[in-house]
């Protein structure tokens, strides 16, 4: 079973957020869709606070389009 590319920036997404951050909202765009074999997944953190997290991320083709992009609030575990 294909993995949706939903769920390949939420595992991307979660890995920049940090252990233990709890995902709160996500929002994805998807691209023109195409073959999806190899994607390069990035993640990023746009802000922090004490207890948020707003992270971006995008998956891109080999070619360098972009499959999708999403951004992302988790919630710091323990606040």
């Amino acid at each position: 079973m294909a993995v949706t590319l939903s769920s390949q920036l939420e595992s991307v997404l979660r890995q920049a957020a940090g252990e233990g951050a709890a995902l709160a909202s996500m929002t994805v765009d998807y691209g023109p869709s195409s073959d999806e074999a190899a994607l390069e997944p990035k993640a990023w953190i746009e802000r922090a606070t004490r207890s948020l997290v707003f992270a971006q991320g995008e998956l891109r083709r080999a070619d360098g389009g972009l499959a999708a992009s999403a951004s992302a609030v988790f919630r710091r575990a323990g606040v």
